[in-house]
């Protein structure tokens, strides 16, 4: 079996544990970071396999889906009191960055390039795990909706 086949189900099976995970045992901040790993990762990979151009640096689809990803991921790292999302954001920043390094530096290997995504996307799912595995399993109604208290509906 080819390598990069074992590394895609490998990916594919972590992403489908974690956000499991998620949506078994998060709260809303977790579950909305499962649905946004699993659309992010779903449709860059239906546009991978529309495209064949979409496996290069900086297509612009897919740098569109990671501008949502990151967008979402800052969004709750903005509104929430969780600090998962805070990590998670950054990887994603750092997930454009090198999308642009690539675009930047044409001989870039693509293996390279590949592989520093797929990194940050672990590490994406990894704070997304412990962020899910740190609430605890009692948490109140309002400990899982994970609001800041300044953007809380008046009583």
């Amino acid at each position: 079996m080819d390598t990069r086949i074992i590394l895609a189900c490998a990916f594919n099976g972590t992403l489908f544990a974690i956000c499991s995970f998620a949506l078994w045992r998060g709260g809303r901040p977790e579950r909305v970071g499962a649905v946004v790993n699993l659309f992010g990762c779903l449709t860059t990979a239906v546009v991978r396999l529309a495209f064949s151009g979409a496996w290069a640096p900086a297509h612009y689809l897919v740098t569109i889906i990671d501008f949502g990803v990151l967008a979402v991921f800052f969004w709750l790292a903005t509104h929430t009191t969780r600090f998962w999302p805070i990590w998670a954001s950054g990887f994603a920043l750092a997930d454009i960055v090198i999308t642009l390094a690539g675009a930047a530096l044409p001989k870039t290997q693509l293996f390279a390039y590949h592989t520093g995504l797929g990194i940050y996307a672990y590490l994406a799912l990894a704070a997304l795990a412990m962020g899910t595995y740190r609430l605890p399993r009692d948490a109140t109604p309002e400990q899982r909706r994970g609001l800041r208290s300044q953007w809380k509906a008046p009583i």
